[in-house]
């Protein structure tokens, strides 16, 4: 009801403004008016006709014409004179009705056509009508990705639109998109030092930690122009951990170690010493022994079922010490390859999800892991 009457209220002011100028009085002049301002000015042409005879310029009888014809038209003038100020005229009749009949007639006609045309019963809305929003910040990056994407498509030579996506896929997981993103904003602008050690993160990751040889070249740049930095030396120490160069990993994991303030970098590189030395972090004696190939390449000259008890017994019984300590990757390593040499790949492929849950985040083991798989032809 409110806003009923707020119309109602917009609408007579506006009838007020356009409507006023009918109601308004109107002044006229009379022929009164008109006749004294006749006889003033013949007035002054008098006074100008004795200047102009005092000067000589008329002579007495000009001067006499012209004073009988000044005063003949004075006469004519003066026979009109009527009353001289303005006289107010009222509005018309005809004026209060058209003024009258405009302010009914205006809402009315108003409410007819939107009655005819509006639909009084629509409910309100906001009058910016609101963008459908993402459901979640997930899907919302994910539209800002798709974005970016389109005008990279658009205009590959975007520079900055490469160092902008990279790290974003290298935080969503999609590693090879990260690596690819990185290489290109390095073709088009030159190798940084933030754009090498994305694309070794990304490169490493997406090889499920194997230093590969892009990744080492990457990394060797990065150590070139930042010689104190000490991501690109664990990089590097770790792919001379995995090509087997272990002394040389040795020495710069423990050179590492001696340098670095941040605990957990320091744990993560003493894992790696450890491993290298042959010594599981939670074991307090010998690692547990499984069968290694040269076990099972003797077990050749067994009999078939002596053999398969020989082999199955190691291999069950390191299966059961790493269940108790699981923390050696060694042990891992050959119970992965002694399943797939008795052809129990299923066992295999469950053996290498367990050793990858109990090394999940270590990024070099996970490395040797991976390399180990890809050798056996049992997944990546």
């Amino acid at each position: 009801m409110l806003i009923w009457i707020v119309f109602a209220v917009m609408t007579a002011a506006v009838l007020a403004a356009v409507l006023r100028p009918l109601l308004r009085p109107v002044a006229t002049v009379g022929a009164g008016a008109r006749a004294g301002g006749d006889l003033a000015v013949y007035r002054d042409q008098l006074a100008e006709l004795d200047a102009d005879k005092m000067r000589g310029t008329l002579s007495a009888d000009e001067a006499e014409q012209a004073r009988r014809e000044i005063a003949r038209r004075m006469l004519a003038a003066a026979g009109d004179a009527g009353p001289a100020s303005p006289t107010p005229v009222a509005s018309s009749d005809f004026n209060r009705l058209l003024v009258g009949a405009l302010a009914a007639l205006m809402p009315v006609a108003s409410l007819a056509l939107y009655l005819s045309v509006g639909e009084p019963s629509l409910p309100a809305r906001p009058f910016i009508a609101e963008k459908p929003q993402p459901a979640n910040e997930s899907e919302r990056i994910e539209q800002l990705i798709a974005i970016v994407e389109r005008r990279l498509q658009e205009n590959p030579a975007d520079v900055r639109g490469w160092d902008v996506i990279a790290p974003v896929y290298l935080k969503l997981g999609r590693f090879d998109d990260a690596a690819n993103a990185f290489e290109h904003a390095m073709r088009l602008d030159g190798e940084t030092a933030k754009r090498l050690s994305g694309f070794g993160e990304a490169t490493v990751l997406a090889a499920n930690g194997v230093v590969t040889p892009a990744a080492k070249l990457a990394y060797e740049k990065l150590r070139g122009l930042e010689p104190a930095r000490q991501e690109p030396r664990f990089a590097l120490a770790l792919a001379d951990e995995q090509a087997g160069n272990l002394a040389a990993a040795l020495t710069a994991y423990q050179a590492l170690a001696a340098e670095t303030k941040d605990e957990r970098f320091r744990r993560a590189i003493e894992e790696r010493i450890k491993a290298i030395a042959g010594q599981p972090p939670s074991a307090k004696g010998p690692p547990p022994r499984g069968p290694n190939q040269a076990d099972i390449t003797a077990a050749d000259a067994m009999t078939p079922e002596d053999r398969a008890r020989m082999i199955g017994g190691m291999v069950e019984g390191l299966a059961a010490r790493l269940a108790k300590q699981p923390n050696d990757i060694e042990g891992w390593l050959r119970l992965v390859r002694a399943y797939t040499v008795l052809g129990d790949r299923d066992k295999a492929h469950a053996a290498l999800a367990s050793a990858r849950q109990t090394f999940k985040g270590e990024a070099a083991t996970l490395g040797r892991l991976a390399a180990l798989a890809r050798e056996l032809g049992i997944g990546s």
